[in-house]
Protein backbone atom coordinates (compact mmCIF):
# COMPACT_ATOMS: atom_id res chain seq x y z
CA UNK A 1 0.00 0.00 0.00
CA UNK A 2 2.82 2.08 0.82
CA UNK A 3 4.47 1.08 -2.40
CA UNK A 4 0.93 1.90 -4.76
CA UNK A 5 0.58 5.49 -2.61
CA UNK A 6 4.67 6.27 -3.47
CA UNK A 7 4.65 5.39 -6.93
CA UNK A 8 1.28 7.53 -7.45
CA UNK A 9 2.78 10.70 -5.25
CA UNK A 10 5.91 10.17 -8.04
CA UNK A 11 4.33 9.38 -11.15
CA UNK A 12 1.39 12.33 -10.67
CA UNK A 13 2.58 15.21 -12.04
CA UNK A 14 3.43 13.44 -15.07
CA UNK A 15 -0.28 11.77 -15.07
CA UNK A 16 -1.29 15.50 -14.80
CA UNK A 17 0.94 16.44 -17.32
CA UNK A 18 -1.08 14.11 -19.45
CA UNK A 19 -4.05 15.51 -19.16
CA UNK A 20 -3.61 18.49 -19.87
CA UNK A 21 -1.98 17.65 -23.01
CA UNK A 22 -4.34 15.59 -23.91
CA UNK A 23 -6.90 18.46 -23.33
CA UNK A 24 -4.32 20.62 -25.42
CA UNK A 25 -4.87 18.48 -28.28
CA UNK A 26 -8.63 17.78 -28.12
CA UNK A 27 -9.10 21.66 -28.18
CA UNK A 28 -6.71 22.00 -30.91
CA UNK A 29 -8.11 19.65 -33.32
CA UNK A 30 -11.21 21.15 -32.15
CA UNK A 31 -10.24 24.87 -33.36
CA UNK A 32 -8.95 23.02 -36.38
CA UNK A 33 -11.86 21.71 -37.53
CA UNK A 34 -14.37 24.78 -36.26
CA UNK A 35 -12.11 27.86 -35.95
CA UNK A 36 -12.29 30.69 -33.72
CA UNK A 37 -12.52 33.94 -35.59
CA UNK A 38 -12.89 37.76 -35.13
CA UNK A 39 -14.72 39.66 -37.42
CA UNK A 40 -16.91 42.90 -38.13
CA UNK A 41 -20.45 42.07 -39.45
CA UNK A 42 -20.84 42.96 -42.70
CA UNK A 43 -24.27 44.74 -42.60
CA UNK A 44 -24.94 47.66 -40.46
CA UNK A 45 -27.56 46.90 -37.72
CA UNK A 46 -30.67 48.78 -36.82
CA UNK A 47 -31.09 50.53 -33.21
CA UNK A 48 -34.26 49.49 -31.23
CA UNK A 49 -35.37 52.53 -29.64
CA UNK A 50 -37.60 52.04 -26.67
CA UNK A 51 -40.30 54.28 -25.91
CA UNK A 52 -39.52 57.59 -24.02
CA UNK A 53 -41.87 58.35 -20.87
CA UNK A 54 -45.31 59.84 -22.43
CA UNK A 55 -44.84 63.28 -21.80
CA UNK A 56 -41.68 63.36 -23.41
CA UNK A 57 -40.27 63.34 -27.20
CA UNK A 58 -36.87 62.39 -28.89
CA UNK A 59 -36.31 65.46 -30.94
CA UNK A 60 -33.36 64.02 -32.62
CA UNK A 61 -30.54 61.29 -32.35
CA UNK A 62 -26.64 60.98 -33.60
CA UNK A 63 -27.01 57.14 -34.74
CA UNK A 64 -29.56 55.07 -36.36
CA UNK A 65 -27.63 51.78 -36.95
CA UNK A 66 -24.08 50.50 -35.22
CA UNK A 67 -21.61 48.28 -36.46
CA UNK A 68 -21.02 45.07 -34.38
CA UNK A 69 -17.55 43.41 -33.84
CA UNK A 70 -17.99 39.63 -32.67
CA UNK A 71 -15.56 36.70 -31.73
CA UNK A 72 -17.15 33.31 -32.79
CA UNK A 73 -16.30 29.77 -34.42
CA UNK A 74 -16.67 29.66 -38.24
CA UNK A 75 -19.69 27.58 -38.23
CA UNK A 76 -21.87 30.61 -35.70
CA UNK A 77 -20.43 33.10 -38.03
CA UNK A 78 -21.14 31.53 -41.75
CA UNK A 79 -24.72 30.97 -39.80
CA UNK A 80 -25.28 34.79 -38.42
CA UNK A 81 -27.99 37.34 -39.88
CA UNK A 82 -29.25 40.90 -38.73
CA UNK A 83 -31.93 39.22 -37.00
CA UNK A 84 -29.64 37.56 -34.70
CA UNK A 85 -28.63 40.78 -33.18
CA UNK A 86 -31.18 42.68 -30.53
CA UNK A 87 -29.44 46.27 -30.70
CA UNK A 88 -31.16 48.73 -28.14
CA UNK A 89 -31.42 51.99 -26.84
CA UNK A 90 -33.24 52.76 -23.81
CA UNK A 91 -35.12 55.75 -23.87
CA UNK A 92 -37.23 55.45 -20.53
CA UNK A 93 -34.53 57.40 -18.48
CA UNK A 94 -34.39 60.30 -20.55
CA UNK A 95 -35.18 63.98 -19.28
CA UNK A 96 -35.11 67.60 -21.08
CA UNK A 97 -32.38 67.85 -23.02
CA UNK A 98 -29.01 66.48 -24.13
CA UNK A 99 -27.98 63.38 -22.89
CA UNK A 100 -25.68 60.34 -24.32
CA UNK A 101 -26.83 56.75 -23.68
CA UNK A 102 -25.49 53.39 -23.99
CA UNK A 103 -26.20 51.04 -26.64
CA UNK A 104 -26.35 47.40 -25.93
CA UNK A 105 -26.09 44.59 -27.73
CA UNK A 106 -26.74 40.88 -27.25
CA UNK A 107 -26.55 37.59 -30.29
CA UNK A 108 -28.44 34.77 -29.23
CA UNK A 109 -26.05 32.53 -30.13
CA UNK A 110 -23.21 30.83 -28.53
CA UNK A 111 -20.26 30.48 -28.20
CA UNK A 112 -19.67 33.97 -29.10
CA UNK A 113 -18.90 37.31 -27.50
CA UNK A 114 -19.24 40.66 -28.43
CA UNK A 115 -16.04 42.14 -28.95
CA UNK A 116 -17.03 46.18 -29.67
CA UNK A 117 -20.24 48.01 -30.98
CA UNK A 118 -19.36 51.48 -32.86
CA UNK A 119 -20.92 53.86 -31.81
CA UNK A 120 -21.28 52.30 -28.19
CA UNK A 121 -23.52 55.31 -27.27
CA UNK A 122 -25.98 57.54 -28.78
CA UNK A 123 -26.48 61.04 -27.96
CA UNK A 124 -30.33 62.54 -27.68
CA UNK A 125 -31.86 65.32 -27.59
CA UNK A 126 -35.26 65.18 -25.59
CA UNK A 127 -38.15 67.55 -25.19
CA UNK A 128 -41.44 67.90 -23.31
CA UNK A 129 -44.72 67.49 -25.39
CA UNK A 130 -46.38 70.26 -26.25
CA UNK A 131 -49.79 72.14 -27.86
CA UNK A 132 -51.23 75.35 -28.43
CA UNK A 133 -53.34 76.91 -30.85
CA UNK A 134 -52.77 79.41 -33.58
CA UNK A 135 -54.42 81.36 -36.63
CA UNK A 136 -54.70 80.36 -40.23
CA UNK A 137 -53.64 82.65 -42.80
CA UNK A 138 -54.50 82.43 -46.25
CA UNK A 139 -52.00 85.16 -48.44
CA UNK A 140 -54.06 86.08 -52.39
CA UNK A 141 -51.42 86.14 -55.04
CA UNK A 142 -52.47 87.21 -58.43
CA UNK A 143 -55.35 89.31 -59.42
CA UNK A 144 -58.58 88.38 -61.29
CA UNK A 145 -59.49 88.92 -64.85
CA UNK A 146 -60.40 92.45 -65.95
CA UNK A 147 -63.27 93.86 -64.64
CA UNK A 148 -63.67 91.23 -61.57
CA UNK A 149 -62.86 92.22 -57.82
CA UNK A 150 -61.89 89.66 -55.36
CA UNK A 151 -64.33 89.76 -52.30
CA UNK A 152 -63.25 88.98 -48.17
CA UNK A 153 -62.02 85.49 -47.87
CA UNK A 154 -63.81 82.80 -46.27
CA UNK A 155 -61.77 80.37 -44.26
CA UNK A 156 -62.94 76.92 -42.32
CA UNK A 157 -61.89 76.54 -40.17
CA UNK A 158 -60.02 79.71 -38.67
CA UNK A 159 -57.08 78.36 -36.64
CA UNK A 160 -55.75 75.02 -35.74
CA UNK A 161 -53.50 73.13 -32.77
CA UNK A 162 -50.09 72.46 -33.09
CA UNK A 163 -48.13 69.89 -31.57
CA UNK A 164 -44.79 68.53 -31.02
CA UNK A 165 -41.61 69.61 -28.98
CA UNK A 166 -42.35 72.03 -26.53
CA UNK A 167 -39.10 74.23 -27.83
CA UNK A 168 -41.00 74.09 -31.34
CA UNK A 169 -44.25 74.73 -30.45
CA UNK A 170 -43.56 77.81 -29.00
CA UNK A 171 -41.86 78.98 -31.90
CA UNK A 172 -45.08 78.56 -34.65
CA UNK A 173 -47.39 81.91 -34.88
CA UNK A 174 -49.46 80.92 -37.57
CA UNK A 175 -50.00 78.07 -40.30
CA UNK A 176 -49.75 79.51 -43.58
CA UNK A 177 -51.10 78.77 -47.14
CA UNK A 178 -51.05 80.83 -50.44
CA UNK A 179 -53.71 80.86 -53.34
CA UNK A 180 -53.66 82.31 -56.85
CA UNK A 181 -56.11 84.15 -58.29
CA UNK A 182 -54.48 85.07 -61.54
CA UNK A 183 -57.08 85.42 -64.29
CA UNK A 184 -60.26 84.30 -62.27
CA UNK A 185 -63.57 84.96 -63.23
CA UNK A 186 -65.35 83.12 -60.68
CA UNK A 187 -65.30 82.17 -57.42
CA UNK A 188 -62.22 80.27 -55.68
CA UNK A 189 -63.43 77.76 -53.61
CA UNK A 190 -60.40 75.01 -52.71
CA UNK A 191 -59.19 73.11 -49.96
CA UNK A 192 -55.48 73.94 -49.37
CA UNK A 193 -52.80 72.33 -47.32
CA UNK A 194 -51.43 75.16 -44.43
CA UNK A 195 -47.62 74.84 -43.44
CA UNK A 196 -46.24 75.97 -39.45
CA UNK A 197 -44.68 79.33 -39.57
CA UNK A 198 -42.87 81.59 -36.70
CA UNK A 199 -42.48 85.07 -37.07
CA UNK A 200 -39.63 85.41 -39.45
CA UNK A 201 -41.90 83.58 -41.73
CA UNK A 202 -40.14 80.41 -41.74
CA UNK A 203 -41.28 76.77 -42.10
CA UNK A 204 -41.00 74.99 -38.19
CA UNK A 205 -40.19 71.82 -38.46
CA UNK A 206 -41.14 68.68 -36.31
CA UNK A 207 -44.21 69.49 -35.26
CA UNK A 208 -47.78 68.73 -36.83
CA UNK A 209 -51.02 70.14 -37.26
CA UNK A 210 -54.74 69.66 -36.64
CA UNK A 211 -56.36 69.88 -39.24
CA UNK A 212 -53.16 70.30 -41.91
CA UNK A 213 -56.03 71.62 -44.42
CA UNK A 214 -58.50 74.78 -44.45
CA UNK A 215 -61.45 75.40 -46.97
CA UNK A 216 -60.90 78.67 -48.32
CA UNK A 217 -63.61 80.75 -50.38
CA UNK A 218 -62.89 83.90 -52.06
CA UNK A 219 -65.69 85.92 -53.96
CA UNK A 220 -64.71 87.11 -57.45
CA UNK A 221 -67.42 89.51 -58.58
CA UNK A 222 -67.45 91.50 -61.78
CA UNK A 223 -66.84 95.24 -60.93
CA UNK A 224 -69.69 98.05 -61.70
CA UNK A 225 -67.82 99.67 -64.44
CA UNK A 226 -66.82 96.36 -66.28
CA UNK A 227 -68.71 93.18 -67.70
CA UNK A 228 -67.97 90.10 -69.78
CA UNK A 229 -69.80 89.34 -72.75
CA UNK A 230 -70.23 86.55 -75.23
CA UNK A 231 -69.39 87.27 -78.82
CA UNK A 232 -72.27 86.65 -81.39
CA UNK A 233 -70.83 86.31 -85.12
CA UNK A 234 -72.49 87.89 -87.49
CA UNK A 235 -72.41 86.42 -91.40
CA UNK A 236 -73.57 88.45 -94.77
CA UNK A 237 -73.52 86.58 -98.05
CA UNK A 238 -74.34 83.07 -99.00
CA UNK A 239 -71.47 80.58 -99.73
CA UNK A 240 -71.31 79.26 -103.43
CA UNK A 241 -73.73 76.54 -104.34
CA UNK A 242 -72.68 72.86 -103.40
CA UNK A 243 -71.39 73.92 -99.76
CA UNK A 244 -72.45 74.52 -96.62
CA UNK A 245 -70.95 76.56 -92.92
CA UNK A 246 -70.14 73.77 -90.72
CA UNK A 247 -69.00 75.68 -88.12
CA UNK A 248 -68.13 79.36 -86.60
CA UNK A 249 -65.17 79.72 -84.36
CA UNK A 250 -64.56 82.64 -82.30
CA UNK A 251 -61.73 83.36 -80.13
CA UNK A 252 -61.86 84.29 -77.89
CA UNK A 253 -65.49 83.47 -77.17
CA UNK A 254 -66.08 86.31 -74.69
CA UNK A 255 -64.85 89.95 -74.39
CA UNK A 256 -64.75 92.58 -71.68
CA UNK A 257 -66.28 96.00 -72.13
CA UNK A 258 -66.50 98.90 -69.77
CA UNK A 259 -68.70 102.23 -69.27
CA UNK A 260 -70.90 103.39 -67.03
CA UNK A 261 -73.10 101.39 -64.73
CA UNK A 262 -76.07 102.63 -66.49
CA UNK A 263 -74.82 102.03 -69.55
CA UNK A 264 -73.91 98.89 -69.43
CA UNK A 265 -76.95 97.60 -67.92
CA UNK A 266 -78.57 98.51 -71.08
CA UNK A 267 -76.81 95.64 -72.74
CA UNK A 268 -79.91 93.20 -71.14
CA UNK A 269 -78.99 90.58 -74.14
CA UNK A 270 -76.00 89.16 -72.63
CA UNK A 271 -73.97 89.50 -75.65
CA UNK A 272 -72.19 91.80 -78.10
CA UNK A 273 -72.34 91.10 -82.00
CA UNK A 274 -69.30 91.48 -84.61
CA UNK A 275 -69.51 93.67 -87.21
CA UNK A 276 -70.96 91.70 -90.70
CA UNK A 277 -68.35 88.55 -92.19
CA UNK A 278 -69.29 88.04 -95.85
CA UNK A 279 -69.06 84.64 -96.97
CA UNK A 280 -70.93 85.31 -100.33
CA UNK A 281 -69.59 83.01 -102.85
CA UNK A 282 -66.91 81.18 -100.16
CA UNK A 283 -65.75 77.48 -101.11
CA UNK A 284 -62.72 77.82 -98.21
CA UNK A 285 -62.20 78.63 -94.50
CA UNK A 286 -62.95 82.45 -93.96
CA UNK A 287 -60.90 83.74 -90.75
CA UNK A 288 -61.56 87.54 -90.29
CA UNK A 289 -60.71 90.14 -87.08
CA UNK A 290 -64.29 92.38 -88.14
CA UNK A 291 -63.81 94.45 -84.92
CA UNK A 292 -67.37 94.15 -82.75
CA UNK A 293 -70.25 96.23 -82.44
CA UNK A 294 -70.23 98.65 -79.72
CA UNK A 295 -72.97 100.65 -78.46
CA UNK A 296 -72.26 104.30 -77.77
CA UNK A 297 -70.27 104.78 -74.40
CA UNK A 298 -69.54 101.43 -73.88
CA UNK A 299 -65.81 100.33 -74.71
CA UNK A 300 -63.83 97.43 -75.60
CA UNK A 301 -61.05 96.54 -73.01
CA UNK A 302 -57.60 97.02 -74.47
CA UNK A 303 -56.38 93.90 -76.38
CA UNK A 304 -60.22 92.26 -76.82
CA UNK A 305 -59.76 91.58 -80.76
CA UNK A 306 -61.72 88.97 -81.60
CA UNK A 307 -60.80 86.81 -84.54
CA UNK A 308 -63.84 85.17 -86.91
CA UNK A 309 -63.22 81.81 -88.33
CA UNK A 310 -65.87 80.46 -90.73
CA UNK A 311 -65.30 77.11 -91.62
CA UNK A 312 -66.95 75.93 -94.82
CA UNK A 313 -67.23 72.61 -96.16
CA UNK A 314 -68.84 70.82 -99.62
CA UNK A 315 -71.91 69.14 -99.48
CA UNK A 316 -71.61 65.77 -99.31
CA UNK A 317 -73.36 63.00 -101.96
CA UNK A 318 -73.08 59.64 -103.78
CA UNK A 319 -73.78 58.48 -107.22
CA UNK A 320 -73.95 55.19 -108.96
CA UNK A 321 -72.06 54.52 -111.75
CA UNK A 322 -71.07 51.61 -114.23
CA UNK A 323 -67.89 50.66 -115.27
CA UNK A 324 -65.76 48.33 -116.97
CA UNK A 325 -62.88 46.19 -115.53
CA UNK A 326 -59.18 46.82 -116.88
CA UNK A 327 -57.05 43.91 -116.97
CA UNK A 328 -53.49 44.28 -116.33
CA UNK A 329 -50.88 42.14 -115.63
CA UNK A 330 -51.55 39.25 -117.84
CA UNK A 331 -48.57 37.81 -119.20
CA UNK A 332 -48.53 37.06 -122.93
CA UNK A 333 -49.79 33.89 -124.83
CA UNK A 334 -52.50 33.74 -122.23
CA UNK A 335 -56.58 34.13 -122.74
CA UNK A 336 -58.77 36.25 -120.16
CA UNK A 337 -62.30 36.26 -119.51
CA UNK A 338 -64.02 38.15 -117.04
CA UNK A 339 -67.89 37.94 -115.71
CA UNK A 340 -69.55 39.85 -115.60
CA UNK A 341 -68.03 42.37 -117.87
CA UNK A 342 -69.88 45.53 -116.16
CA UNK A 343 -69.56 46.35 -112.59
CA UNK A 344 -71.89 49.30 -110.53
CA UNK A 345 -69.99 51.36 -108.04
CA UNK A 346 -71.53 53.81 -105.66
CA UNK A 347 -69.42 56.51 -104.63
CA UNK A 348 -69.56 59.23 -102.02
CA UNK A 349 -67.70 62.78 -101.63
CA UNK A 350 -68.62 66.30 -102.17
CA UNK A 351 -71.35 67.18 -104.58
CA UNK A 352 -69.38 69.91 -106.87
CA UNK A 353 -67.02 66.87 -107.58
CA UNK A 354 -69.35 64.29 -107.91
CA UNK A 355 -71.42 66.47 -110.43
CA UNK A 356 -67.78 67.17 -112.56
CA UNK A 357 -66.88 63.41 -111.92
CA UNK A 358 -65.96 62.18 -115.64
CA UNK A 359 -66.55 58.76 -116.56
CA UNK A 360 -62.52 57.84 -117.35
CA UNK A 361 -61.39 59.47 -113.74
CA UNK A 362 -62.89 56.21 -112.34
CA UNK A 363 -61.13 52.76 -112.67
CA UNK A 364 -62.17 49.45 -112.06
CA UNK A 365 -58.46 47.52 -112.27
CA UNK A 366 -58.44 43.62 -112.07
CA UNK A 367 -54.40 42.68 -111.99
CA UNK A 368 -53.77 39.31 -112.63
CA UNK A 369 -49.81 39.47 -112.20
CA UNK A 370 -48.88 36.15 -110.82
CA UNK A 371 -52.57 34.06 -111.12
CA UNK A 372 -52.33 30.66 -112.71
CA UNK A 373 -54.41 29.12 -115.34
CA UNK A 374 -57.87 28.70 -113.93
CA UNK A 375 -60.88 30.65 -112.91
CA UNK A 376 -60.54 32.70 -109.99
CA UNK A 377 -62.60 35.28 -107.83
CA UNK A 378 -61.13 38.51 -107.42
CA UNK A 379 -61.26 41.82 -105.74
CA UNK A 380 -60.90 44.46 -108.16
CA UNK A 381 -58.84 47.93 -107.51
CA UNK A 382 -60.63 50.80 -107.35
CA UNK A 383 -59.15 54.31 -108.48
CA UNK A 384 -60.60 57.39 -107.57
CA UNK A 385 -60.01 60.79 -108.02
CA UNK A 386 -58.87 62.53 -104.66
CA UNK A 387 -61.95 63.15 -102.14
CA UNK A 388 -63.63 60.49 -103.88
CA UNK A 389 -64.37 57.29 -101.60
CA UNK A 390 -65.71 53.96 -102.62
CA UNK A 391 -68.88 53.11 -100.58
CA UNK A 392 -69.87 49.93 -102.45
CA UNK A 393 -69.01 47.51 -105.44
CA UNK A 394 -71.57 45.05 -107.09
CA UNK A 395 -70.87 42.41 -107.40
CA UNK A 396 -67.99 42.24 -104.64
CA UNK A 397 -65.85 39.89 -106.87
CA UNK A 398 -65.34 39.55 -110.23
CA UNK A 399 -64.64 35.96 -111.49
CA UNK A 400 -61.76 35.62 -114.33
CA UNK A 401 -61.24 32.66 -116.40
CA UNK A 402 -56.86 32.15 -117.91
CA UNK A 403 -56.37 30.14 -120.36
CA UNK A 404 -54.05 29.60 -123.19
CA UNK A 405 -54.32 31.80 -126.22
CA UNK A 406 -55.31 29.51 -129.34
CA UNK A 407 -52.86 28.58 -132.09
CA UNK A 408 -53.87 29.87 -135.34
CA UNK A 409 -54.70 26.88 -137.61
CA UNK A 410 -53.01 26.95 -141.05
CA UNK A 411 -56.18 28.09 -143.42
CA UNK A 412 -57.13 30.58 -140.49
CA UNK A 413 -53.79 32.29 -140.99
CA UNK A 414 -53.86 32.20 -144.86
CA UNK A 415 -57.24 33.95 -144.53
CA UNK A 416 -55.69 36.85 -142.28
CA UNK A 417 -52.69 37.05 -144.40
CA UNK A 418 -55.02 37.22 -147.24
CA UNK A 419 -57.26 39.56 -145.69
CA UNK A 420 -53.88 41.83 -144.62
CA UNK A 421 -53.05 41.38 -148.41
CA UNK A 422 -56.05 43.10 -149.73
CA UNK A 423 -56.54 45.83 -147.25
CA UNK A 424 -53.05 47.16 -147.70
CA UNK A 425 -53.03 50.24 -149.66
CA UNK A 426 -50.46 52.44 -150.99
CA UNK A 427 -50.75 56.32 -150.05
CA UNK A 428 -49.48 58.58 -152.85
CA UNK A 429 -46.60 61.09 -151.78
CA UNK A 430 -47.51 64.34 -153.24
CA UNK A 431 -44.98 66.85 -153.98
CA UNK A 432 -45.48 70.67 -154.98
CA UNK A 433 -44.17 71.13 -158.56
Amino acid sequence: MKRAARWLLTNLPLMVMALVLAALAWFVALDNADPTLERRFSQPITIDFTEPPEDMLIVEQSADYVQVTVRTTQSIWDSLESSDFEVRVDLQVVEVGVQELPVTVELDKQPSKIISVEPDTVIVRADSRGSRIVPIRVAIEGRPALGYIPRAQVLNPRDVTVRGPTSYVTRVVEAFAAVSIEDAREDFDQTVTVRPRDSDGNSVPNVSLTPSTVDVLIPIEPSGYHTSLAVKAVLTGVVTSGYRVTDIIIDPPTVTVFGNPDDLAELQQGFIETNPVNVDGARDDVTVRPGLSVPPKVSVVPGGEVEVRVLIAALESSVTITATPQIQGLEPGYAVTVSPDVVELILSGPLPKLESLRADEVRVVLDLFQYPLGTHQIVPEIVTPQDIVPQSLIPETVQVRISDMPTPTPQVQSTLTGTLTATTTTTPVVTDQ
